[in-house]
């Protein structure tokens, strides 16, 4: 059983990192968990939670930018920024367990699509203790980068196989005044072509949407719809003019009965949509499979994919994510190669499942590889942290 760390300070994380590279333990960094399924099975002799460090270390509100250590949850800095009317527009799954440096590390998109709102775009900085327990800085408000990489970029999305984020500092924005949604349903009776034109039509027609998502019936999830077919659901916020767009355009271009959310509705509504990749792997002998793709072939696949598990659309990220039940992979992949621009990782499934089945598809080339395995060589030289998780 691997032993557990749970350092409070950047000096003590150092430690139990240097200490775990000169015992050759393999070391697995751990936020919040709520995305701990991600990548392939990695070997662990130790764990080292780094929820310890928490809190905010320093808001500049004129500049809209915060430095905050990486155990603070996402709720709890968005709670200490409301004073201020300010937000940090990240909505991974589950915020309240979700720490800073574990959506850095995930690289979580969440489901907004406002620009600037991935998790690289408003990562300035961070600090880092890397394998040895050497620490490193990369950003910050005065830009300035170490070793030649640029950290900020190659540790988002890492799943904690380069080092261990101890603080960042992010992009803030104003919190918008006011919010609204415009859940539209699609027609069953269209074809996959004619339902991935009628989204496409429907988000065209919807200017500078906070979030547009395809939205499955049956997911069990509280404030989602239980029946019926798919459902288009576009949000606006900002000004309240902004917030007030007439729900006419979406409608006519989607084809189907409207409805406009708001207030708790509203937010019930998304937050049911902003955990689903989290709560999919609690059913039993599901996969959380997330497709990548050109819009309209995105689409397609997500319709395809219905025939063996509720998919969640995203077309403006170019990202869904689907529940499949691991008995019909096989039959799934199918469905996934009919569309040749397509791309899918299985980012959770049942225990041992990984160990037996391909996690990327199609696999990365040669030259991805090599390139991700020597910044791999350059900041993990012993290869203690996360050994097996990536594929290289």
């Amino acid at each position: 059983m691997a032993g557990t760390s749970a350092p409070a300070s950047e000096e003590e994380v150092a430690r139990a990192l240097a200490a775990a590279s000169a015992a050759g333990e393999a070391v697995v960094l751990r936020g919040g968990g709520t995305r701990r399924g991600l990548g392939a099975p990695a070997r662990t002799d130790r764990i080292v939670d780094l929820r310890g460090l928490s809190g905010v270390i320093e808001h500049h509100v004129s500049d809209l930018t915060v430095e905050a250590w990486a155990g603070t949850t996402v709720g709890a800095l968005n709670r200490e920024l409301l004073p201020h009317r300010q937000l940090l527009a990240l909505d991974p799954p589950l915020p309240d367990r979700a720490t800073l440096g574990g959506v850095i590390a995930a690289g979580d998109p969440g489901v907004r699509v406002v620009p600037g709102s991935r998790p690289r775009d408003l990562l300035l900085g961070l600090s880092a203790v890397l394998a040895g327990g050497t620490r490193i800085r990369s950003g910050g408000r005065v830009v300035k980068n170490v070793t030649g990489y640029e950290l900020t970029k190659l540790f988002t999305g890492s799943l904690g196989t380069l080092g261990a984020i101890t603080r960042v500092t992010l992009r803030l924005r104003a919190r918008p005044e006011a919010s609204r949604t415009v859940v539209a349903s699609l027609p069953v009776a269209d074809s996959v072509d004619q339902s991935a034109d009628r989204v496409l039509a429907a988000a065209a027609a919807a200017p500078g949407p906070a979030a547009v998502a395809v939205v499955p019936p049956g997911t069990g999830l509280r404030g989602l719809p239980e029946d019926g077919g798919f459902r288009l659901a576009i949000r606006f916020e900002g000004l309240r003019e902004e917030a007030a767009m007439s729900p006419a355009c979406v409608a006519e271009a989607a084809g189907g009965a409207t409805e406009v959310l708001e207030g708790p509705a509203e937010e019930t509504f998304w937050a049911g949509v902003r955990d689903f990749p989290a709560v999919a792997p609690e059913r039993q002998g599901t996969l959380g499979v997330a497709v990548h793709g050109p819009p309209q072939a995105l689409l397609r696949t997500a319709w395809r994919l219905a025939a063996f598990g509720p998919p969640f659309a995203f077309p403006d990220q170019r990202r869904a994510i689907a529940s499949i039940p691991g008995t019909d992979f096989e039959a799934a992949l199918g469905a996934l190669r009919e569309e040749p621009d397509v791309s899918a990782v299985v980012e959770t499934a049942p225990d041992g499942w990984k160990r037996d089945n391909d996690v990327l598809h199609p696999p990365p080339s040669a030259q991805v590889r090599a390139l991700s395995r020597r910044i791999k060589d350059a900041l993990d030289p012993t290869g203690i942290l996360a050994p097996g998780r990536m594929p290289f």
